[in-house]
């Protein structure tokens, strides 16, 4: 099982600055517009996901690793869909 250390270790390694607060349910990189959120249900799995989001366009996008944010914006303008709390 990830903590939440861990977790900001692996988006700071990433290229994300971590955001710590949200910490009970979710955590979150950011780059500018874009983020990761990491929700607690995902990381308490051993095959967690990520949701990538691009708060400008309020597109999102699931990947099974935390990409780098350059990476996030390819996959986002490649893959992402409306966001569903849209």
């Amino acid at each position: 099982m990830a903590d939440k250390d861990k977790i900001d270790r692996e988006l700071a390694d990433a290229g994300w600055e971590p955001d710590g607060t949200f910490s009970e349910h979710l955590a979150i990189g950011e780059s500018g517009d874009l983020c990761v959120l990491v929700h607690r249900s995902t990381w308490e799995t051993d095959e967690p996901t990520y949701e990538l989001y691009d708060v400008g366009q309020h597109v999102s996008y699931w990947v099974h690793e935390i990409p780098t944010p350059e990476r996030a914006a390819v996959l986002l303008k490649e893959h992402g869909e409306p966001s569903e709390e849209e």
